[in-house]
């Protein structure tokens, strides 16, 4: 989480105050919110190195999981995810409704979710193999 708290301090003295990512930033919202913001507005660099962040501690974080499984972490991670989302977000909407893991799969794609998207492709990859 220190990772985060780095990014958000060196990316925020650069953002106008009035931008939403800024009034994310500003009040504490999660990065996964954040980097849906900074990649509305056109802030790549920030989204890209939000997700690589939230990316790296997933991946620390699922590395104490006893079976490995994307599959069965899947549901948790989801609902992490929607904490994180603006309730205007089609990806919010599609996991809210119990959509596909494809249709929300496009639409994170779409919000450039990627480390979402990257998920969902991993559990659709372990599923297929099962």
């Amino acid at each position: 989480m220190e990772m985060i708290k780095q990014i958000l301090n060196d990316f925020r003295s650069d953002l106008p105050n009035d931008s939403k990512t800024a009034r994310a930033i500003d009040a504490g919202a999660g990065p996964e919110e954040i980097a849906a913001c900074a990649s509305s507005e056109g802030l790549h660099a920030l989204a890209g190195a939000l997700f690589e962040a939230c990316e790296e501690l997933a991946a620390t974080a699922s590395a104490g999981e006893s079976d490995g499984s994307v599959t069965g972490a899947l549901d948790a991670r989801l609902k992490e995810f929607r904490a994180q989302l603006p309730p205007e977000s089609e990806t919010a909407r599609a996991i809210d409704r119990g959509a596909s893991i494809e249709e929300i799969s496009e639409a994170a794609q779409e919000e450039g979710l990627t480390s979402l998207v990257a998920m969902l492709f991993e559990a659709e990859q372990e599923a297929s193999r099962s």
